[in-house]
């Protein structure tokens, strides 16, 4: 399995972004039951990264609308001792606005997408000192993945026509990947040689080589009508799970992308946890307050339970 600080999972806990609910919710691990809710964030929590060492989460301050509705945008990152469990401070990316998608460089820095001001910055996580604003080409960037090595990171750009990849050494972007429909999400194997987005009008992925940062194939979803949104590999790289919020449904892919398995959600599916065991992967179900347990192996639903107002993702540590 990765060691890859970006695909953790873990058995000490299970801490969840309710974004409906603007709530950090902490879960027992084996039950899935909320153990503690803490409340009174600025509008409104979205996005969820957990530190290498399981100690820390952070969860940006996203605003109070959604992506192309979000008059008043947020500009903190809240950062959780996940042993306290409690709210411990904010880093501020401030005149930058709107953080959304996070993610872990190789050297313990942490990248943070600004989708107003249409950058990534680079961030010490335990100063909260910006050390790098890198412009990314598109005020529609909303999430976020960063090759192992550290050598490049995209970004999808949501309606814009393409992905941008930048060259982490010079800090400039040195390719536009073409998506002519917009992207609604990305997702990046744990080997990094394998970026997908998601495409923003058709029920397809595009799958794209690191290497060459060119498309490489193209697959649909089968049973889709409409776009899907969140891609995302196992730590162990052999499932893809990416869910469709309009339908509501999830494809489970082997590693190698060459079968797939439909699952029947609740409202909204959104964002995910995976267990330690390689088996299992909780879906949060968005809009209805809940989160399907799921067994990748069998691609079944095995359970729902219910969980907060309307969680956006969720992570073990």
């Amino acid at each position: 399995m990765t060691t890859d600080a970006n695909f953790l999972t873990g058995s000490d806990g299970l801490v969840a972004v309710d974004k409906l609910g603007n709530h950090i919710l902490f879960l027992d691990p084996e039950t899935y039951e909320v153990e503690l809710t803490l409340e009174g964030f600025a509008p409104r929590v979205h996005e969820l990264l957990v530190s290498p060492d399981h100690r820390f989460a952070y969860v940006p301050i996203y605003g109070a609308g959604i992506h192309g509705d979000n008059p008043h945008p947020g500009h903190l990152v809240a950062k959780f001792d996940l042993r306290e469990r409690k709210h411990v401070g904010d880093l501020s990316t401030y005149p930058h606005l709107a953080p959304h998608g996070l993610r872990w460089g190789a050297d313990g820095q942490l990248y943070c997408v600004c989708e107003n001001s249409g950058v990534v910055l680079e961030m010490d996580p335990e100063s909260g000192t910006t050390e790098n604003v890198i412009e990314v080409g598109s005020n529609k960037a909303h999430r976020v993945e960063v090759l192992p090595d550290n050598s490049k990171l995209y970004t999808e750009n949501e309606e814009d026509t393409f992905a941008s990849v930048v060259d982490l050494a010079t800090k400039r972007v040195v390719k536009k990947i073409p998506a002519p429909n917009g992207s609604a999400g990305i997702g990046m194997s744990p080997d990094g040689e394998t970026v997908i987005l998601v495409d923003a009008q058709q029920p397809q992925l595009f799958v794209v080589d690191t290497v060459s940062d060119e498309i490489r194939s193209t697959i649909t979803l089968d049973g889709h009508q409409k776009a899907a949104q969140i891609a995302r590999y196992s730590p162990d790289g052999r499932y893809l799970v990416v869910t469709n919020f309009e339908e509501p449904l999830a494809t489970v892919f082997s590693g190698d992308l060459k079968s797939q398995t439909l699952l029947h959600l609740g409202q909204g599916p959104m964002n995910m946890a995976f267990h330690e065991d390689g088996e299992t992967v909780l879906i949060a179900n968005h809009n209805e307050g809940s989160l399907a347990v799921c067994n990748l192996e069998r691609g079944e639903v095995l359970r729902t339970v219910q969980a907060g107002v309307g969680i956006e993702t969720l992570s073990f540590f």
